[in-house]
């Protein structure tokens, strides 16, 4: 008698379709890397609480294509501090959206 469980999932056809395109790249079955991501999920999940935390987002990003783009893109007198200040002011504008949304903007741009 085996002492392996059985675990049964529903994923929508755009998650298998990763899933393939991953096992094709490693040269192995969608099963061994749903297994080997089981087996790993532990230090995995905490990959990305740590990545969610750096990147302060719910939605974590780990393409570096965007990042790639705007490099090859972005005038050439950029430093890294007008980009990190950008970034800041991007955040701030996020923040705001968020907030509105939440109906809580009038208040607090009365208040200012």
């Amino acid at each position: 008698m085996s002492k392996n469980q059985f675990i049964a999932v529903r994923v929508t056809p755009d998650i298998v379709k990763s899933l393939d395109e991953v096992a094709a790249h490693r040269g192995i079955s969608r099963s061994t890397l749903i297994r080997e991501l089981l087996a790993h999920c532990h230090s995995f999940y905490h990959f990305l609480e740590s990545e969610k935390a750096r990147q302060q987002t719910d939605r974590i990003i780990l393409d570096g294509n965007l990042s790639q783009w705007i490099l090859k893109n972005m005038p050439e007198s950029m430093t890294p501090d007008w980009v990190h200040f950008l970034g800041e002011v991007m955040h701030h504008v996020a923040e705001e959206m968020v907030t509105k949304e939440r109906g809580e903007g009038d208040e607090q741009s009365a208040n200012r």
